[in-house]
């Protein structure tokens, strides 16, 4: 309608060659055709996923809200996340963090079929749903690679079970800068405060760090696992973390292997959290880092 009505407007601007520009440029901003690719192009991930949304309602897994997942943490619930990694190191072609092995992939299969009580499943929410606040890389990265994590996830995911958002540990990666990141992390640290805590991790991750998002905690303890390729020493590992006294809080920070090993801490009786990335998100939001770029999911 707008197009329309500068067309009539452009009659009484003098010489056909300024009227033609004056059209063009109303067309290009106005016309119904020019919204439409407008839009194609601004929301490609978004449209993908509204069309999933819509022709796929039967796939479409039953997620529990970012709150409501952070509720769950907060008050004693374990979580174990299955982001692109997870998923590629399943079909035995991620190499990030752990040389593939088929040991790997039947565990990573076996904790994201399970059903433990009090263990939230971490999904990627959108790669089923992109229409929320995500950064526009986060929307053009899903645009491409949702379709194959969804061909993956629906071979274990099940009607009627619901499943945490992935995202929640990786909220200042995911979402853009209007996202409440002071309140998210104060909110995150809670799970731990005044608790007993033991970090699971890859030898050096914390390096040069000089913000401690495990600060609040009552104590700390440190066990300390190969970077690289960790699930080849698993045995060791989860024997070590084993000898925790049962109120700690157990978070491992290991690729793939801290998927596996917080399943199996959460059915020894731990509240165990695969929180990936978190102690780097705190650290770069405090330096003004946004997480876009890709070494944030280098191996650390």
């Amino acid at each position: 309608m707008i197009y329309y009505v500068f067309r009539i407007l452009a009659r009484v601007i003098p010489g056909a060659a300024r009227r033609q520009r004056f059209i063009g440029w109303a067309r290009a901003r106005f016309s119904v055709q020019a919204m439409i690719d407008t839009a194609v192009a601004e929301n490609l991930a978004a449209v993908e996923s509204a069309i999933y949304y819509e022709m796929h309602l039967f796939e479409y897994p039953t997620f529990m809200t970012m709150d409501e997942a952070m509720d769950a943490l907060i008050g004693g619930a374990s979580i174990v996340r299955f982001g692109d990694g997870e998923l590629m190191t399943m079909d035995g072609r991620f190499d990030v963090f752990q040389t593939p092995g088929a040991e790997l992939s039947r565990r990573l299969s076996e904790v994201l079929s399970s059903d433990e009580p009090g263990l939230l499943v971490g999904v990627s929410f959108i790669a089923y749903d992109s229409r929320g606040d995500f950064t526009d890389a986060q929307k053009d990265f899903y645009a491409r690679e949702a379709p194959w994590m969804r061909s993956i996830l629906s071979r274990y995911l099940r009607v009627g079970k619901v499943y945490a958002p992935a995202e929640v540990t990786l909220a200042h990666t995911m979402f853009r800068p209007s996202f409440d990141r002071d309140a998210y992390f104060r909110r995150f640290r809670r799970i731990w405060e005044g608790a007993n805590v033991v970090l699971i991790h890859g030898d050096g991750i914390f390096n040069g760090f000089t913000h401690d998002i495990f600060d609040n905690a009552a104590s700390v303890h440190h066990i300390l696992a190969p970077k690289q390729d960790a699930f080849d020493h698993y045995d060791d590992i989860l024997n070590q973390a084993l000898q925790a006294p049962k109120d700690s809080i157990m978070i491992a920070i290991l690729g793939p292997t801290a998927t596996v090993l917080a399943y199996d801490l959460h059915r020894a009786g731990y509240q165990a959290l695969d929180l990936g990335h978190i102690a780097k998100s705190y650290e770069w939001w405090h330096n003004g880092r946004t997480g876009d770029e890709a070494e944030f999911f280098h191996a650390d």
